[in-house]
């Protein structure tokens, strides 16, 4: 009988995260996983029924790897423009790394077919979301923002962040943005953000000299558990 080990798992997901980077999913085998990971593909079975499981497992954990300090920025009580803009200027530099990028266009690619953009976003983008709408929700209760729903505003101030890479995301491929233009970015994300759900203090803290634009933003069901 084998065992399993919490080590020979992560030699695997580390061997599959170079894999699907280079092959892309469809490419990428469980067999060169194995032989990649210095196993058989009878262990690397063992420990996933199959390489849709063993992706998603991999495109988690870079998340969480990357995605910690972000939200962890999110400090309530301190000066609400301030701590939006660290926090967009981190999640924008994180979300545009080059590994993440592919990833996330595999995930858009593979989605529609397979389910895993679903499964993807219940155990991935949906917790760190959470994260930020608990944050906003707090804001709220204090008075620093305007009475709404939690998860939509989270909602908008995301994909106001990312307005500005949505090729990058499609294409899974972009000239990497300059450290001011990611600073600019932020900066008038939030901007516009605090335009439409600031009160009047912290609506004056994140605006800019040039004045701000406003954009619709899609529809996006809230997960269950929210």
């Amino acid at each position: 009988m084998r065992v399993k080990s919490e080590s020979r798992r992560q030699a695997i997901v580390a061997a599959a995260a170079e894999v699907f980077l280079e092959r892309g999913y469809e490419i990428a085998s469980m067999t060169e996983i194995a032989e990649r990971s210095g196993g058989s593909k009878a262990t690397l079975y063992s420990y996933f029924p199959s390489k849709e499981a063993l992706f998603l497992v991999v495109m988690k954990q870079q998340a969480e790897e990357y995605m910690v300090e972000a939200f962890g920025r999110l400090s309530p009580g301190s000066d609400l423009a301030g701590t939006l803009r660290k926090f967009g200027e981190h999640y924008l530099n994180v979300i545009l790394l080059p590994d993440l990028l592919i990833m996330r266009s595999i995930v858009m690619g593979e989605g529609p077919r397979s389910g895993m953009g679903r499964v993807f976003f219940d155990s991935g983008p949906a917790e760190g979301w959470g994260q930020l709408a608990r944050f906003l929700e707090g804001e709220m209760a204090a008075g620093r923002l305007r009475p709404a729903k939690p998860w939509r505003a989270a909602l908008h101030l995301i994909n106001l962040l990312e307005a500005d890479y949505l090729e990058s995301f499609m294409t899974g491929f972009a000239e990497a943005p300059s450290a001011q233009q990611i600073v600019a970015s932020a900066q008038e994300a939030v901007q516009v953000y605090l335009h439409g759900y600031g009160r009047s203090s912290s609506r004056d803290l994140g605006m800019l000299e040039n004045g701000s634009s406003g954009r619709v933003d899609a529809e996006v069901p809230e997960p269950v558990n929210q």
